[in-house]
């Protein structure tokens, strides 16, 4: 008999605990974080500046690296117009962020500078400016070449600043942390293929 009590506490006491799991059934719902919509464009991408052939080769001229360019015979063909795009994409522990990114397309009577055009997606170096902006021609070398090398030749080109720089709304940038960076320049093009649609209906 004993035994018989003691099995029956057992049921009992387990009864009870799995009741109690279930006694708020008014409690509210665990909040799961909200997860970005990656390489979604969050504005009408804005127009940076547009660079005749003859735009980039005086801007040349005065920058040391385009001297260097210059100097190998080197001659822009296309009109060259720039915009400056932000989208949504993830920092390094995943959450949610912004970025910022130039889209350099394009355009002229040249045979190679409308229609059809191969797309270059350009990832810059290790920069210690937080305001770095590749679509910022005046002030940024790197912009400057992709747009003369590559841009003015016919090819539309995506260059993401990458999260933690320009505007974006991430504190901090994650260096070196390949599976972010990666992410990153994937959500980039998502986002110029957006902003490639509505930037300008005379590149198309």
């Amino acid at each position: 008999m004993p035994r018989m009590i003691s099995f029956l506490t057992v049921i009992v006491t387990v009864a009870l605990l799995a009741a109690c799991g279930h006694g708020d059934d008014n409690a509210p719902p665990a909040v799961t974080p909200a997860q970005p919509t990656r390489g979604q464009l969050l504005s009408t991408p804005t127009m940076a500046g547009s660079y005749s052939a003859s735009d980039l080769l005086s801007m040349l001229t005065s920058d040391p690296l385009g001297k260097e360019l210059l100097q190998l015979t080197f001659s822009p063909t296309c009109t060259v117009n720039v915009y400056h795009m932000e989208y949504e994409t993830v920092g390094g522990a995943g959450e949610a962020t912004t970025a910022s990114a130039a889209l350099m397309v394009p355009s002229g009577s040249g045979t190679t500078c409308s229609g059809a055009r191969p797309v270059v997606m350009y990832a810059h170096g290790t920069n210690t400016s937080k305001t770095f902006n590749m679509a910022d021609l005046s002030n940024n070398s790197e912009g400057l070449l992709m747009a003369s090398v590559f841009a003015s030749q016919g090819y539309i080109v995506v260059a993401p600043n990458y999260a933690g720089y320009d505007t974006s709304t991430l504190p901090y940038h994650p260096y070196l942390n390949g599976d972010q960076q990666s992410k990153d320049m994937i959500d980039s093009l998502a986002a110029a293929r957006s902003a490639y649609a509505t930037a300008s209906t005379s590149d198309n």
